[in-house]
């Protein structure tokens, strides 16, 4: 005995310096007011802080208007490195790049095909006329020659004599003429490009670049001298007829139909040439070049020239904007108090939560999303101080290793999902503020902070951060291939850079969260699986002293845990919390042991000389107790949250009788609120398992024969009287998951109470 009593000595004089260093740590959250001036002041302080972090230029003056011609009136020296666009050298590339474009000739290579089926189809109609014609009555008039000329020259788009008309009519718009045309028109075109020769000679020594409309595929011609010219066409056909028909030399009207349907193959296409110069123009990089820090940009009376203004608008591009100073701060300001306010709004809407977790989350977020543009601005800042071959330029490849979700995956971690991923959008569109290409960065840092929520939120293993990490790498991957095609960049010599930068980037979000974890856990007193993990651990001093002050508490803190453990499995929720906080709920008692009848030894009960209300009292001082001592070891809110709520407002009923029966006697009146626990009911999932666990094994210890059917009947009134006095109503607890926490009290009960062999004691 004189040993345990000395263990235990050892084991408090251990923990009073652990808890002088929470009592630190407590005095700081204390300092965290529950007044609303503090959220105000949280928000308004955290808001102006990330303002100035996000508009660097209101510490400077907005810059001045300056224009060619004029005298400068102070020198102006450039304070860092920057680039210069060379209007003058950068026109002149895009000039020489467009003049180097050949331009665009549509081909027409199934144009024969056209004139055939048009020709074909013209003669059959008008051949169909004639036959109508013939076999019309009197009564009913025929077409006259001018009508059918017409509807002839309209099926083919040309203009024919009267005599070439009557020609065709008088031989019945036979087919061997429209054959013959047709012949002499494929011999016309076979694998020959004819065009206008005028507008040819203009490109004769650039060459063109000849468009098929058909398959759309492209080839270049330099030699133009195969082209036939559009204007010969007329004597091309004739001597094509002589070649053709030989001696048996077609009728007139054979050369001349074919002369008017031929029409030239090849045509300039003046819109995609146009469009084509353009893109081309637009695809020349400016030229720049490079003015040095203290390098003196102009001399004070100086007339500024065009090379002048560049350097100047140069220089003063950092500044952009600061005319508008002063919206801009407010603006920051206002749009990160909507992003604290929009997450207050979420915190409050939770049903009990207190005013100091409320600040101290709000404190937390704040001081995460400042870290986030640190991380962010710091990153920028090494990204162009490295030097990296001509072809790379560090400004865009090197920003994808920046670790974008290292604040969100913090805040999951820390406070929860849902305000997770309103965090997400906040950060991801204050991040996206310092790059030039807002929307892009804002959709990257966007997607990987929603991967990051999605995949940390129970995180119960160190390695839980590299494989989130390793994740997130990947989907930022995937996320550069998209912004790559939508930006038209997928086939450049960055890309490969940029991929292996996104992974990196993953990686090192994980591995800066996985070293400030433990730091912020430790400051703001939040609870995470890893360190649930830890608090599990049965040889925690703080279960030790409960083992040997109160071994009752002891063993029914280990059975509610195997109780709600093995429920929160079932009903989906954290079952690891669920288990540790069954192990911590009641360590109050420890302050006063032996007035719960589990830790009595002997057959005097305390409650005995004391009055029912002064007995109530001390019954249930054990949750302010408990939570105090879990403040002192620095358990976290998670549990003491489940502490002050794993009696909802139940009513101490043996001594509340007891009360009413001694009132009866004496006459005074007894108020039923003395004998409830202040609460406030369980808020959570994981907070009505521990209250249900809680009552079931109390009441399993009063079964004389635990059978299970006895047990089933034992789980199932507890659950219905608690479910009747209204202690789940905000639990959010449903009747299937009652159900199924019925059935896995009963199956872990009666394992606990399962009937054992009764040995007979050996003869002698």
């Amino acid at each position: 005995m004189m040993a345990i009593k000395a263990s235990i000595a050892i084991k408090k004089t251990s923990q009073n310096g652990k808890n002088k260093e929470n009592g630190t740590i407590n005095s700081v959250h204390r300092f965290i007011s529950e007044s609303l001036s503090w959220k105000l002041a949280i928000s308004f302080s955290m808001s102006l802080i990330l303002a100035i972090m996000l508009y660097p230029q209101i510490l400077h003056l907005a810059p001045p208007q300056y224009s060619v011609g004029s005298i400068i009136t102070k020198d102006v020296q450039a304070d860092r490195d920057f680039l210069v666009v060379d209007k003058a050298a950068t026109e002149q590339k895009r000039a020489e790049a467009v003049e180097s474009t050949k331009p665009v000739y549509d081909y027409d290579s199934e144009l024969p095909v056209k004139i055939d089926t048009a020709l074909s189809k013209a003669f059959l109609d008008m051949r169909n006329n004639l036959k109508e014609d013939s076999a019309k009555t009197p009564d009913n008039a025929k077409l006259s020659s001018e009508e059918a000329k017409k509807v002839f020259e309209d099926l083919l788009g040309i203009s024919l004599t009267a005599a070439e008309f009557e020609t065709l009519n008088k031989k019945g718009f036979s087919s061997d003429i429209s054959n013959n045309i047709v012949r002499l028109i494929y011999y016309t075109y076979s694998d020959k490009l004819i065009g206008n020769r005028d507008t040819l000679n203009l490109h004769k020594s650039l060459g063109i670049t000849i468009r098929n409309i058909g398959n759309q595929e492209e080839r270049e011609l330099n030699d133009l001298s195969s082209i036939i010219d559009a204007g010969k066409i007329n004597t091309i056909v004739r001597e094509n007829a002589k070649t053709i028909f030989k001696t048996e030399y077609p009728d007139k009207v054979v050369v001349s139909i074919a002369q008017k349907v031929a029409i030239p193959n090849l045509t300039f296409a003046k819109n995609a040439t146009e469009k084509r110069k353009q893109t081309v123009a637009d695809e020349v990089k400016p030229v720049l070049y490079k003015l040095q820090k203290n390098e003196m940009i102009i001399r004070e009376g100086e007339k500024i020239t065009p090379e002048d203004l560049d350097k100047l608008d140069a220089f003063y591009k950092g500044q952009e904007g600061n005319r508008f100073v002063h919206l801009s701060i407010f603006s920051g300001i206002f749009l990160t108090i909507i992003f604290l306010s929009v997450i207050f709004y979420r915190m409050a809407s939770v049903r009990f939560r207190s005013s100091e977790a409320v600040n101290t989350d709000l404190l937390f977020m704040g001081i995460a999303v400042i870290l986030q543009v640190i991380l962010t601005k710091a990153g920028i800042f090494i990204c162009d101080s490295i030097n990296l071959p001509y072809e790379l330029d560090p400004s865009y490849v090197c920003i994808y290793v920046i670790p974008f979700t290292a604040a969100t995956m913090l805040v999951a971690i820390l406070v929860g999902r849902n305000e997770g991923l309103i965090f997400a959008v906040f950060s991801s569109l204050v991040t996206a503020f310092l790059f030039e290409d807002t929307a892009s960065m804002f959709l990257f840092s966007l997607i990987g902070c929603a991967i990051a929520v999605h995949r940390i939120i129970h995180c119960e293993r160190r390695s839980a951060f590299f494989k989130t990490g390793l994740l997130i790498g990947a989907v930022n991957m995937v996320t550069i291939i998209c912004i790559s095609l939508l930006s038209g960049k997928i086939f450049t010599i960055e890309i490969p850079v940029d991929l292996a930068m996104g992974i990196l980037g993953g990686l090192l979000s994980g591995f800066i969260v996985s070293g400030l974890v433990p730091l912020f856990e430790f400051a703001f007193g939040y609870t995470t699986d890893i360190k649930l993990l830890e608090l599990a651990n049965l040889n925690q001093p703080i279960f030790q002293e409960l083992l040997m002050t109160a071994p009752g508490t002891y063993h029914h803190s280990v059975i509610v845990a195997s109780l709600v453990e093995a429920a929160a499995e079932e009903i989906g929720v954290n079952s690891l919390l669920a288990k540790v906080s069954a192990y911590y709920h009641d360590i109050g008692k420890m302050k006063k042991p032996h007035y719960f009848i589990e830790n009595q030894s002997g057959w005097k009960n305390k409650h005995d000389d004391l009055s029912p209300q002064m007995s109530s009292l001390i019954i249930i001082s054990h949750v302010k107790d408990g939570c105090e001592l879990a403040k002192e070891h620095n358990l976290g809110k998670a549990i003491q949250d489940i502490i002050r709520q794993h009696h909802g407002t139940g009513l101490v009923r043996y001594f509340y009788d007891k009360a009413k029966e001694d009132s009866k006697a004496s006459g005074q009146s007894v108020q039923e609120s003395d004998f409830r626990y202040p609460g406030p009911k369980p808020q959570s999932k994981e907070a009505g398992l521990i209250l249900l666990g809680d009552i079931v094994e109390a009441s399993s210890r009063t079964l004389t024969n635990p059978t299970p059917a006895r047990i089933r009947n034992l789980v199932d009134s507890r659950i219905k009287q608690v479910m009747e006095e209204g202690q789940l109503d905000e639990s959010d607890l449903t009747f299937s998951d009652l159900k199924k926490i019925s059935e896995t009290f009963t199956r872990v009960l009666t394992g606990i109470f399962h009937r054992r062999i009764d040995y007979k004691k050996p003869s002698k």
